[in-house]
């Protein structure tokens, strides 16, 4: 007679390897998740557009100031949050009419840069690396890859590409992340873009 059934013994010592090999192989990923978003301060918001008004809360720089001297006083917090400006860009949220808190997550992943080849990239603009990474983690942490904003992954900034999928033998699985790098330039990027018009 033929068993067709696996043990719990069998799936704990699978369940054990899979821990022992993403804990021996795998790297910390900064995973970002959105907790907070509030309207700004400084500027009035337009909730059709979903941005900013270019249009300052505070009739003039003496009373943003002491706005803010009011609520260093308060909170103790030294951030500037109230910046007289006359039309156009706030200078506190940067016109985007809403400040954004996020709260890092560490998790141990197994990552693969462009599972298909794992080669450098050649395009019409040269040699470029990878913008494909797949990422194997414990199932514990689906909700969060689903409600992250941006993955930070040796150093570099991605989006998931899909929602993440589980993979696995029964009820041991695997979570599989598959992210791309965002292309956004940083702030502190030494790269100029050139005007070509």
């Amino acid at each position: 007679m033929t068993r067709t059934r696996i043990h719990n013994k069998t799936k704990d010592r699978f369940k054990r390897a899979i821990r022992d090999v993403v804990n021996n192989l795998g790297r910390k990923v900064k995973v970002y998740k959105q907790i907070k978003r509030s309207e700004c301060p400084n500027c009035f918001y337009d909730k059709a557009t979903d941005s900013s008004t270019g249009k300052c809360k505070w009739r003039t720089p003496l009373e943003a100031h002491t706005k803010q001297v009011e609520y260093e006083a308060a909170t103790g917090n030294t951030d500037i949050r109230y910046k007289y400006f006359k039309l156009g860009r706030c200078p506190i949220c940067k016109n985007v009419g809403y400040l954004v808190a996020y709260k890092r997550y560490w998790v141990e992943c197994l990552i693969n840069w462009d599972p298909d080849t794992n080669d450098i990239i050649h395009t019409q603009a040269g040699k470029g690396s990878s913008t494909v990474v797949l990422l194997k983690t414990d199932p514990k942490y689906i909700d969060l890859f689903l409600d992250s904003i941006s993955i930070e992954v040796d150093g570099v900034t991605c989006v998931l590409e899909s929602p993440p999928t589980l993979r696995g033998l029964g009820n041991q699985t695997v979570l599989i992340v598959k992210a791309i790098a965002d292309s956004k330039l940083k702030k502190s990027s030494r790269e100029k873009i050139k005007d070509y018009n």
